[in-house]
């Protein structure tokens, strides 16, 4: 008999003690909040305010409407372009985070005729490659719906776009 009253303290304590509550949930919420900020870490400043310079509206050519992006860019080496020669309107086809890729996807598109294609980058960096610059919006939405229609250039979101560098911009 005089274990009875032990046996309940111990059961009633096991249950009452195991029972989550609000502030418990809190401080795990906490935690986990303050973790992934630490993480984010540089990606969260500095490539978060690089993205959010560019951007992104639509250029109305007729009937068409093109998206496009307007950021700073540099020129690759080797990446066949300079600031002489890229124009307003660049068809973007493929975007790279190594050049490496940029550079493999270049140089098939060279062989597959499109002799003027290219390799920008933007500040993160990302590694665009270009098929064709243009001065007019015409032109430009030709040269889109060029690339949308071959079937030997694989296109992933967000391309094909338009790409107008920043210093060309008005």
């Amino acid at each position: 008999m005089k274990r009875l009253p032990v046996i309940i303290l111990v059961l009633a304590a096991v249950l009452t003690g195991c029972k989550t509550n609000e502030n418990n949930y809190r401080q795990a919420y906490e935690a986990a909040v303050a973790q992934r900020e630490e993480s984010a870490g540089l990606d969260s400043t500095i490539y978060s305010r690089i993205r959010n310079s560019a951007r992104t509206s639509k250029l109305v050519v007729g009937a068409d409407s093109l998206p496009v992006r307007t950021e700073y860019i540099g020129y690759t080496e080797d990446g066949g372009a300079s600031r002489a020669t890229v124009k307003r309107y660049n068809i973007v086809v493929g975007q790279f985070k190594q050049v490496f890729n940029a550079k493999a996807m270049r140089k098939r598109l060279l062989e597959q005729g499109y002799d003027s294609a290219f390799i920008v980058h933007t500040r993160e960096p990302l590694y665009y490659v270009v098929t064709a610059t243009c001065a007019t919006p015409e032109d430009a939405a030709r040269e889109f719906e060029r690339v949308k229609s071959d079937k030997n250039i694989v296109l992933r979101a967000p391309v094909p776009f338009v790409l107008q560098p920043m210093h060309l911009a008005r």
